[in-house]
């Protein structure tokens, strides 16, 4: 049986749990929509209206706050944008579905993806947060080669294909649209973005090497 300063200790943690998932989701707007260095302990407790030595606890430190605000990105990114993809069925299918969730993921968040901002922010900037940076683009661009060579394996791709170059060019279409949605704010990019896709699919296909030696 739970003993009364038992229970007063899970209801705690839940609520200090609860609390820090409010100023990370927080910090995650304010990241994308004015630059992850501009979040700092004063400008996101005045944002959650909680005082700066509430916040403070929860970090300690404005790099604390700003990996920690990656790392819950991260989770998101992950949980609708790559895993859904991955219950796709191999293949064409999957590369689009990809690409769909990451056009959702950009278009959800106000400046577009938290991750190609903190990039330019953080690049020079040697720490925990570019570290982070660093490990979550290159775990991305090794997704992005994994997809290739499984559309290899069920036949949507050719089996000579480079998996880096096409990953390498799928996620330069994807930065496009960050800044096509982000900056340009063309009402057709949607559209354009999958007509682009689909045309880089293509050049990877079985049916282009046919065209290439059938013209």
């Amino acid at each position: 049986m739970t003993k009364k300063n038992d229970r007063s200790i899970v209801l705690f943690m839940t609520k200090g749990n609860d609390t820090k998932l409010m100023i990370l989701e927080a910090g995650l707007e304010m990241g994308s929509q004015v630059g992850l260095e501009a979040v700092s302990i004063g400008a996101l407790a005045k944002a959650v209206n909680m005082s700066k030595s509430g916040l403070f606890a929860h970090f300690q430190s404005k790099e604390n706050l700003q990996n920690d605000i990656l790392h819950y990105a991260g989770d998101l990114f992950a949980q609708s944008v790559v895993i859904p993809a991955l219950k796709v069925e191999a293949g064409t299918a999957r590369i689009e579905a990809l690409a769909e969730n990451w056009m959702d993921w950009t278009s959800q968040l106000t400046g577009g993806c938290i991750f190609v901002r903190a990039s330019n922010e953080m690049k020079d900037r040697p720490g925990i947060v570019r570290d982070y940076l660093l490990k979550q683009q290159e775990a991305w661009l090794e997704v992005l080669r994994r997809i290739a060579e499984s559309a290899v394996k069920v036949g949507d791709f050719r089996p000579d294909i480079d998996c880096d170059q096409f990953a390498f060019e799928f996620y330069s279409l994807l930065l496009g649209f960050n800044l096509y949605h982000t900056l340009l704010k063309n009402e057709d990019i949607r559209e354009r973005q999958q007509i682009a896709v689909e045309s880089l699919i293509q050049r990877f296909s079985p049916s282009d090497s046919v065209n290439q030696t059938n013209p």
